[in-house]
């Protein structure tokens, strides 16, 4: 308790110091950044509207629901964070203060925060840091925000705009996570305790920049600038919290081809687009005309896992079959199954992406289970099993390209295994994968906040799995040792020896990752992205003669 007074008393002259630094740079890990010909080179201020297609339709917009991937597009259009992260793999002196006036680090497990004395929401509550304790509660649970709790122990309050956070762990990506992660959303205590669900639901109370105008769910979304938007000092706007267009109209188009017919039909103004729609507005090197391409390097991973549940799986016990599987998958060959290819996406070197920090570039000249599938079949013959003889059932999403599995099950079954397809949507394939009865081989997606230690921390740390193993069920306590290292150091002896210790026991292997592609009319003049490569549909740069489809 000493300690504990200690950092109170010298709370006053930490919040007298120098802010962290900010950033305004674009990320260096583009994969490419491609604009059209617009009709005026010429930049305007805020416009109209623009529309704009979601990817998916199962989204909520209360303060604390629970994830999903428009959700990841539009949570900081609504809700501010303490601090906004303006690009993928941001440090925290890289962001920018946004509901917190500084932020500054105490010890390695402390951190001191003061607010903005003037914060209100769009329904005038002013926000405290009550406020804040009781919004980070509520990610939590309500939310299920998992990572808060895992990195939280908890936020002591001094006065109305002063708080301690008080962290579990230090480390790659923690306090970035707690302090701006992109999904996190602050409300107001008394607002939300006194709203009625169907407020909360459909109304909410909105600490960003902009309030919702409407909201059909699994439908559509409409969100018109807060007129008078609590900051107004220019020297602390940032990224997140631009409006630059009055007026955001979000439809709902699930299909991929659907999404390219409704640009070209002046239907909408920009969405989101998979590689085999990118013909339609790209010719390989630049923006056919008419349009504005944003092409970026990929944050989710496709891996293979093999399941190390004993008694479950034939690979638990048996490190050569394995290895057969590995050294049998053409991660090149996958990626083009998928309609991919060199400029839409990339092979993985590890369990991970190119563009996380942390990532090696000596990887990439490393045997990564390098397609051999002779060393595949003395692997198979090493691990005691005749051809024909080993059953593996392989566990995918019915969103996955059939190409993609069709190479997968082909590359397998010429090594020696017999291979049941199993393929469900996205709420059973969420249930399947987490039982080891269902599965041999799991094909997955996996992304990361930046760094790549919390995606290993995030797939191999036990406290995030309700039985205490891991995601494919591995129990083992030199890779658990390892992974407290590196996600306490981040160091590169620390990152290399995870990464060489998941090839030593070859219990999976990172295939292929798709860039992120979003495509607007040539009006937009910059397609801006958030921390996470979604639309940053506030942050668009637009001509001077812009006109939406809307109009």
């Amino acid at each position: 308790m000493k300690t504990k007074r200690i950092l109170v008393l010298i709370i006053a002259v930490i919040m007298a110091a120098a802010f962290v630094g900010c950033s305004n740079n674009e990320s260096s890990n583009n994969a490419a950044s491609s604009g059209g010909g617009a009709s005026s080179t010429e930049a305007t201020g805020q416009v109209e509207r623009v529309r704009v297609a979601l990817t998916a339709s199962s989204f909520n917009i209360d303060p604390f629901g629970t994830n999903s991937i428009p959700r990841m597009w539009i949570t900081q259009i609504i809700y501010g964070s303490l601090y906004a992260n303006p690009f993928y793999g941001a440090s925290l002196d890289e962001m920018e203060p946004w509901l917190a006036r500084r932020i500054e680090k105490v010890d390695e497990l402390t951190y001191a925060v003061e607010l903005h004395n003037y914060i209100h929401d769009s329904k005038g509550n002013h926000i405290t840091s009550e406020d804040i304790v009781f919004s980070y509660a509520n990610m939590q649970t309500l939310g299920q925000q998992t990572r808060i709790g895992t990195y939280l122990d908890y936020i002591e309050i001094i006065d109305d705009y002063n708080m301690l956070f008080y962290l579990n762990k230090y480390g790659p990506g923690v306090v970035e996570f707690l302090m701006g992660d992109y999904t996190l959303s602050i409300a107001s205590k008394s607002w939300y305790e006194n709203a009625t669900d169907a407020e909360i639901r459909n109304d909410p109370a909105t600490t960003g920049a902009y309030r919702v105008a409407s909201y059909t769910p699994g439908s559509s979304l409409v969100l018109e600038v807060v007129e008078d938007y609590w900051q107004t000092d220019e020297n602390y706007r940032n990224s997140a919290d631009s409006q630059n267009v009055r007026r955001i109209e979000y439809t709902v188009i699930t299909e991929n081809s659907m999404r390219s017919i409704a640009l070209e039909n002046r239907e909408i103004d920009a969405t989101v687009i998979d590689a085999n729609e990118l013909k339609r507005f790209y010719d390989g090197t630049r923006p056919l005309s008419g349009w504005n391409v944003d092409i970026r390097g990929g944050t989710f991973s496709y891996p293979i896992f093999l399941n190390m549940e004993q008694g479950k799986s034939p690979f638990a016990d048996n490190l050569n079959l394995r290895k057969a599987v590995l050294y049998a998958l053409d991660s090149e060959s996958i990626l083009y199954a998928g309609d991919y290819d060199s400029s839409t996406g990339e092979v993985l070197y590890t369990f991970g992406t190119s563009i996380m920090r942390g990532f090696q570039e000596s990887w990439t000249d490393e045997d990564y289970f390098t397609y051999d599938p002779e060393k595949a079949r003395d692997y198979f013959k090493a691990s005691g099993h005749t051809e024909g003889s080993v059953n593996v059932r392989l566990l995918s999403r019915t969103s996955i390209q059939n190409g993609i599995h069709a190479v997968i099950m082909a590359n397998l079954q010429a090594v020696g295994f017999n291979v049941e397809l199993l393929t469900y949507d996205q709420a059973l394939f969420n249930t399947y994968k987490v039982d080891p009865t269902q599965w041999d081989i799991l094909l997955d997606n996996k992304g990361a906040t930046g760094h790549i230690a919390t995606c290993w921390d995030n797939n191999f740390n036990p406290a995030g799995f309700a039985d205490g193993s891991s995601v494919n069920f591995t129990r083992d306590d030199h890779l658990i040792d390892l992974l407290m290292n590196v996600t306490t150091t981040g160091s590169y002896e620390d990152i290399q020896a995870f990464h060489r210790y998941l090839i030593e026991i070859s219990i999976l292997k990172g295939l292929y990752t798709p860039y992120n592609i979003m495509v607007g009319q040539d009006g937009i003049l910059e397609l801006a992205v958030n921390a996470n490569m979604m639309p940053r549909v506030n942050a668009f740069v637009f001509a001077e003669n812009y006109q939406s489809v809307g109009r």
